[in-house]
């Protein structure tokens, strides 16, 4: 019985491709030489070598043939064997479980008829009775805008009203596993960074895996990551360069080869609570099976650096502080953030993964899962990363995730029906005000400021017959409430804490720009739907105060 590496220039006989999946519990491999000889190439456990050791003298056949090598070793080698089944199935992963939840097609031809009988009928009624259009389109929006309005009033009414139950540190022994996956691409700067924030994960070390996965042109940040020291169970992916080149493709190729009961996904810039895993661990137990996926709060570090910044942490207060807790609660659907997200790993291959298409891929799973019975729930425990500082980067960043809402809501919208029954009526409601009005917000904002000044100087200067004193009412309305909403949601969630500088003041610029956002996704839909404009990160030279504020802050 000899011991060595698995050769390069063998081909493997067992495990059969179609059977890849069990890449991450198999620990043996049958192989073909190039003299047509078969060996078997094991990577054994302690009572492997015991039941070796027993019957190995009676299979002379088999001793000869035997060879030993590292669990590493072995890993490495079936996954460049099947290097191309995995990558295949990364990519229509979500096709197989259900062809329907892709977004690989932007719009079926029955949804394009509908918006192109809608558009048609709209320019057909403008040119007929203008006035009759402008007060259809005002009262049909008017009912979105107010929706979302109305969700961050309950939201706020309902921050603290349900206190985080105290969960309990992970025993030390019969612990179950955990993988966590980092999607990389030009990530070289916060490697060093980023391995120090897994490093302090708070987990029994033999039952973690950290798999960091990059693009296998990436030489730079793999060659960070292999400058660092990591401690067992952390391992850099490559995966083959091949379309969609989207971070979804990426964790769905990762998921394959995921050991953990559970996983977890954090972007390159993370720097989750140490306690996290506990207490997803805790929550899952306490759970039940349905309980398929929990969501850690995203708290921004560097909203001091401008007023861009401190916004965008303002906006994430109260989305994970409020929105987020008040939708978890009520067993709504909950559209997921990018990050952080805890998975019970049975429930994430039951739907099928990620899907490599859309662009807004979390948004899009947690409607999935919600439609296949699971319940999302939130954490306490969050998740310290950095808003970009550049007006630029927010704005690619933005239109990628409005185009992912987009694309999330034709696809789920493919058969209304099936989604009806599924949700049940009142999740359904809810889900279509929300997504709507999210989208239908960022659109109009715009138009309805310019009517809301039009009217105001017809009021003030020209004849008043002319102007059309209730839709100037609502549009007046809508603006103002939905600025105190956000400002109250926000406030309310914050808990106290005071922002570096001023925000109602900034909050109808912000929303501009988060107009101009949705306009240039609408454009990307059309004309590049799989576009992915990447967040760029720089290492945190924040520190805020503490990695997770109270632990009951943002709880549900």
């Amino acid at each position: 019985m000899l011991f060595e590496d698995v050769p390069a220039d063998v081909r493997v006989v067992l495990p059969f491709a179609p059977d890849f999946i069990t890449l991450r519990r198999i620990g043996h491999t049958v192989v073909l030489t190039s003299e047509d000889n078969t060996l078997i190439y094991m990577a054994p456990t302690l009572s492997d070598l015991a039941v070796i050791k027993r019957h190995l003298p009676g299979s002379p056949d088999i001793a000869a043939r035997l060879r030993i090598t590292t669990p590493f070793a072995l890993d490495e080698f079936l996954l460049s064997s099947h290097e191309a089944a995995l990558v295949d199935r990364a990519i229509r992963m979500v096709e197989m479980t259900s062809s329907e939840h892709s977004a690989r097609v932007v719009a079926t031809g029955t949804q394009g008829m509908v918006i192109g009988f809608v558009a048609s009928s709209s320019l057909f009624m403008a040119v007929l009775n203008p006035a009759l259009l402008c007060q259809l389109l005002h009262f049909v929006f008017s009912i979105f805008f107010s929706a979302c309005i109305l969700v961050r009033l309950l939201a706020r009414i309902n921050i603290g009203a349900v206190r985080v139950p105290p969960w309990r540190t992970l025993p030390s022994s019969g612990s179950l596993g955990y993988s966590v996956l980092v999607a990389l691409y030009h990530e070289a700067d916060v490697v060093p960074q980023l391995v120090n924030a897994m490093k302090e994960l708070n987990w029994p070390r033999s039952k973690l895996q950290v798999l960091f996965l990059c693009e296998e042109d990436d030489s730079e940040t793999i060659a960070a990551l292999q400058a660092e020291m990591f401690p067992a169970g952390f391992r850099i992916i490559r995966i083959p360069s091949s379309g969609p080149r989207t971070k979804p493709k990426a964790l769905n190729y990762g998921l394959q080869l995921a050991k953990g009961d559970y996983v977890v996904v954090y972007d390159a810039e993370d720097r989750p609570h140490p306690e996290q895993l506990q207490e997803a661990w805790w929550h899952f137990a306490k759970g039940g099976a349905t309980l398929g996926c929990l969501q850690a709060p995203l708290i921004l570090a560097n909203g001091h650096v401008g007023w861009l910044t401190r916004l965008f942490a303002f906006e994430y207060a109260a989305h994970f502080g409020g929105v987020l807790p008040w939708l978890a609660r009520n067993r709504l659907v909950l559209s997921l953030g990018g990050s952080s997200n805890h998975f019970r790993r049975s429930c994430l291959e039951a739907v099928g993964g990620w899907d490599p298409f859309n662009v807004t891929e979390d948004a899009e799973l947690g409607t999935r899962l919600a439609r296949c019975g699971f319940q999302v729930d939130m954490l306490s425990t969050p998740t310290i990363e950095d808003a970009p500082v550049g007006l630029g980067v927010w704005l690619r960043q933005r239109t990628r995730w409005l185009k992912g809402w987009m694309q999330t809501w034709l696809v789920e919208m493919r058969r209304p029906i099936r989604l009806v029954n599924q949700l049940g009526i009142p999740r359904f409601t809810v889900y279509q005000l929300l997504s709507i009005g999210m989208i239908v917000s960022a659109l109009l904002y715009p138009l309805m400021l310019v009517f809301v000044a039009n009217s105001a100087f017809y009021f003030t200067f020209a004849d008043m017959a002319a102007m059309r004193p209730n839709l100037f009412i609502i549009d007046l309305l809508n603006i103002l409430t939905g600025y105190v909403s956000f400002h109250a949601l926000g406030r309310r969630a914050l808990d106290g804490e005071k922002t570096p500088g001023p925000v109602p003041l900034w909050i109808p610029i912000y929303w501009f720009m988060i107009s101009a956002a949705a306009w240039r996704a609408l454009w990307q839909l059309h004309a590049t739907p799989f576009l992915w404009e990447k967040k760029p990160h720089q290492p945190s030279t924040t520190a805020p105060s503490a990695p997770g504020c109270a632990l009951d802050k943002f709880g549900p």
